[in-house]
């Protein structure tokens, strides 16, 4: 029989950040968050959801990022 690998932490990948925090917690993980942004002035919509996991031990870091993105709405123009 060949022994089986370790099952290592639940797999979170686009699940909310709370959620996917809740699951991993529960599993016994301790949890780290960094959240990328895309280049430019946008403005954030939606719930945070994990785009990236990278497990460490005992150790899980999730790389996450709001739903969508919108461009700010244009400055008014100033009045003569």
């Amino acid at each position: 029989m060949i022994p089986r690998a370790p099952a290592g932490p639940p797999d979170v990948l686009a699940l909310p950040l709370a959620e996917a925090r809740a699951q991993l917690e529960a599993a016994g993980y301790v949890v780290e968050v960094s959240e990328t942004r895309p280049p430019g002035r946008r403005v954030p919509q939606g719930a945070l959801r994990v785009v990236r996991q990278l497990h460490e031990g005992g150790r899980v870091v999730l790389l996450v990022t709001h739903e969508r993105y919108e461009r700010p709405a244009p400055a008014p123009a100033p009045v003569p």
